[in-house]
Formats: C-alpha cells, structure tokens, sequence
C-alpha cells in the first residue's frame, strides 16, 4: 500500500504494539529500508501500559531483572538507562515496579510518535481483510485503515470462569476496580496457584484488614523465586533435539549436572529458555500435546518465577496464616471469589471482534491444541486451508500454541522483529 516504505497497522495498544513498532524501525534501518510507516489502533491511550503495566499496583513488580525488559534488540542497556534519566537508581539485576516500567513503555511510544512515522489512532478493530493490495482494517466506526501488513498484537483475554454461587465472584481481577469489590474481614477463594494469585493475593492483603484467604488449583503449584543474584545461563538444548523424550532427557542430564556442581538449577531453565521456540516447532503434535498435559504447569512454575521481595512477601501471608493451599474447596464456604486462573486463548468467542470475523471468514485458524493461532515461527498466521498470509501476523499470547514461550518481555522482543522482518519481506516479494 505505501509509495515508498512498508506500511504496518499494528491491532493493539499494549507492550508487543511498542515493541513490534520498535523493531520495524530497527530492522528496516538495518537492511537500509525506509522507516515503516506504522499505525497503532488501540482501544485505549495512551500507548504501552496495556493490561499489564495499566493496571498494576504500586508493590507489583516485574518477573525480570531490569536488564532483560529493553525495548531494543540491539541495545540491552535501554531501560536501565531510562531509568537512570528520570531519576532513578536501577541497576540490571533490580526487580522494579511494574508502574515504572509502563511509564517506560509510554515514553517509548510518545518518542516514536514524534520522530518517526508512527501515528495512534484510538478506536476499535472489527475486521480484517488481506488480498494482493495489503491488509484492510474495519474500525467500530465505521472506517478503514488500509496497510501493506496488519499485525495482531491484542493481548490477553480473560480467564476462563464458571458460576460459583458466592455473594462477590470476581471473574477478572484485572478489571478496573475488581479486587475494590472484596470487603473487609472476608473469607476469600483464590482459583489458581499462579504469577496472578500472587499477585492478588499480595493485592488483597495490603488492601483489605482481616482478611484470609485460601488459593487452589489442579496441580497446587506455586511459582519457584529467582535468585538474589543472578548467574550465567546454562548451556542451553542440544540443536539436534527434536522430540519431548529427548527434551526431558537433556533436562534431567543438566540438572544433575547442575547439582553435582553446585550450580542453581534457574541456570539450567534460562539456558535452555532462548532455544525452546525453535524445539516447540520442531516437535509433533503429539509431543507438543503430552507436554501440555503432564510437564507444561511443572515447567512454567519453574520458568516464569517470582521476584525475591514478591516471595519473601508470599512466604509472610502463608507463615502468617492469611494465605493457605488446598486441593479442592467448595466455593459455598466464602464470602469472595476470585478467578486467578490466567486467560483463556484468543480464539474465544466473544472476547475480540476483529479475532470473532477473521475466524468466521476463515482467515485464521485455531492451532491443534487450542491455545492459540496457527502461525508459522514469524508469527504469519495460516488459514482454514492451512496457507501461511504473510500480510496477517500476529505477536504474544496468541501464538501461545504455535511457539509456546510467547509472552515474557524477553520473547516479545525476539518475535517483534521476526514479525517486522516477515513484513518487511513481504513487501519486498511483492515489489520485486
């Protein structure tokens, strides 16, 4: 659609908007193209804090160190120099708060705008249609953005809830206002064990006096704690591995390792962390299938951790009788529920209207498992026939399925430039 250079609209206001539009600036200047021109819709402005950061309270802090959340690809220092800008003392290894890091993302996004081709356009996608002239995007208002690319950057949807009978059920407690719906003094059920029970729970402690609380879950388990100080990733999967045995094979090998040498085994996780992407495509559906039923919680308690003040915060609700875990509670026996059970996939219906159209006109499918889109490893989703649209990718929780490890700030970034290389590709093919 553009005269000169690539033309992205990115469906979404979040973190991966910021960090898809960053990497198109920098892949383009890279390979000395034009700066893509790149237009964010976005439900809500401004841009960047999205769901996570946007409503984040103030003792909520990130699950990475500070010098892993750099918006750049080529420059790891970015954030922590940021911080050192706005008066901030942050040293790479830092935990800091959530709120501090979405003002990091807006002034990233604000930046953009003013010096490069980027522009906001505040409203809601509908629709989305791809031919041989680009990509089409329907606004609830009845206009059309048209672009060479679109990208799906939309986020998270909602956990999954059931009707509980309890006289306060809160089924998303990121809502604005949820957890204000908790009175004092009351007996609260936390469904789920995960990084969002943490977060509630410490929530809900500061907040609300006399309160206890129990939290349950299928598997009961809790997110393990990141070291004090970090140490040096571990060697990382073997290339040539390609099934789920041979997968937890070299895990078993390297965590006995890991031991005999003393080493922490949170080495062993981050070195195997950056090649699981490539793994995860590499093996069958049936693989991919038996990981998700019987090693994929065990995993992600161990790979999406807790920062060290957030645990020794946990630890004092549980040792101080305010938290406990059971394996099974009736909902009847509380004044409050709270579903912390993480979101369910895009493809819910309901949940987006631009997901809702392009599934019923067959432009993107469910992958296998149903935890998301089926894409290729740029994030270029395919169709009901299994056609890869090189004009429609999509980035984070809605690649859950095709890559797996699609959410953390550090896998963002790396999909965010292959999705700005694959749009930069796909223009080229075409002016060729």
């Amino acid at each position: 659609m553009s005269g000169t250079g690539t033309s992205v609209v990115v469906i979404g206001g979040g973190a991966s908007a910021v960090y898809v539009a960053v990497a198109l600036r920098e892949r383009a200047a890279a390979r000395d193209l034009p700066a893509p021109d790149v237009t964010i819709v976005a439900r809500e402005t401004p841009i960047g804090r999205g769901l996570a950061y946007g409503h984040a309270e103030a003792h909520h802090r990130l699950n990475s160190p500070a010098g892993k959340m750099s918006v750049s690809a080529g420059d790891a220092a970015h954030f922590v120099r940021w911080c050192a800008d706005h008066g901030y003392d942050v040293a790479p290894g830092d935990y800091v708060e959530r709120r501090l890091f979405g003002d990091y993302l807006v002034d990233v996004a604000e930046h953009l705008v003013a010096d490069h081709p980027v522009h906001v356009v505040q409203g809601e996608a509908v629709g989305c249609t791809t031919d041989d002239d680009g990509a089409h995007v329907a606004l609830a208002d009845g206009s059309t953005i048209d672009a060479d690319v679109a990208v799906l950057a939309l986020g998270n949807p909602p956990p999954a809830t059931w009707p509980t009978g309890a006289a306060v059920q809160i089924d998303d407690p990121w809502a604005s206002g949820a957890l204000d719906r908790v009175p004092d003094g009351s007996r609260v059920l936390l469904v789920g064990t995960g990084l969002t029970m943490v977060d509630v729970a410490t929530s809900l402690a500061r907040r609300e006096a006399g309160i206890t609380m129990t939290a349950t879950s299928r598997h009961l388990l809790l997110p393990a704690e990141h070291l004090s100080a970090p140490v040096a990733p571990g060697p990382g999967l073997d290339p040539t591995v390609s099934t789920l045995g041979g997968l937890a094979h070299e895990l078993g090998v390297q965590l006995r390792a890991a031991v005999d040498a003393g080493t922490p085994w949170q080495a062993v996780i981050d070195g195997m962390r950056p090649r699981l992407m490539e793994h995860w495509t590499g093996m069958d559906e049936a693989d991919r299938r038996r990981f998700v039923e019987h090693l994929a919680r065990r995993w992600d308690v161990h790979r999406h951790r807790m920062a060290p003040s957030v645990h020794a915060e946990l630890q004092g609700l549980i040792d101080g009788g305010v938290l406990r875990f059971v394996a099974d509670a009736d909902p009847s026996g509380f004044d409050a529920v709270v579903f912390c059970t993480g979101p369910t996939a895009v493809t819910t219906p309901g949940w987006s209207p631009v997901v809702d159209a392009l599934l019923e006109r067959g432009r993107i499918r469910p992958e296998p498992l149903g935890l998301g889109l089926d894409a290729d490893w740029s994030g270029a989703v395919r169709d009901d026939h299994g056609d890869v649209d090189g004009r429609l990718l999509a980035i984070g929780h809605a690649l859950r399925g095709a890559l797996w490890e699609t959410t953390a700030i550090g896998e963002i970034r790396i999909i965010a430039n292959r999705v700005a290389d694959r749009a930069l590709d796909t223009v080229a093919a075409v002016s060729a």
